[in-house]
């Protein structure tokens, strides 16, 4: 009689194992795809702001360039070129006449 007693244990065990196994395998599929789906997000963010970066990169030399000559005409004595080198001085920006362009 015990043997039978432990049978009828042994199969009400299996199905809510099954149950929770299942459930678990389940869950960590979905978790995963998740995970994936997120990280092909970032990827293209990531894509996204290296174009971006690219560009302000380009944008910083050009502003550069732009300021170093503006800085070489005022040490050169022109008037409308040393009032901008003295109004960005005024607010804290200083100019490199020499600075290299993308550095």
């Amino acid at each position: 009689m015990s043997d039978m007693h432990l049978g009828v244990n042994r199969s009400s065990l299996f199905l809510p194992l099954l149950f929770i196994v299942s459930t678990l395998v389940l869950w960590f599929g979905f978790q995963t795809y998740q995970l994936m789906k997120k990280r092909d997000n970032l990827k293209k963010l990531q894509t996204n702001q290296e174009a971006m970066f690219t560009n302000a990169r380009k944008m910083r030399a050009q502003l550069d360039s732009i300021a170093a000559g503006t800085a070489r005409l005022a040490q050169q004595g022109n008037a409308n070129a040393t009032q901008i080198v003295d109004a960005l001085k005024a607010k804290g920006i200083s100019i490199n006449p020499n600075a290299t362009p993308g550095k």
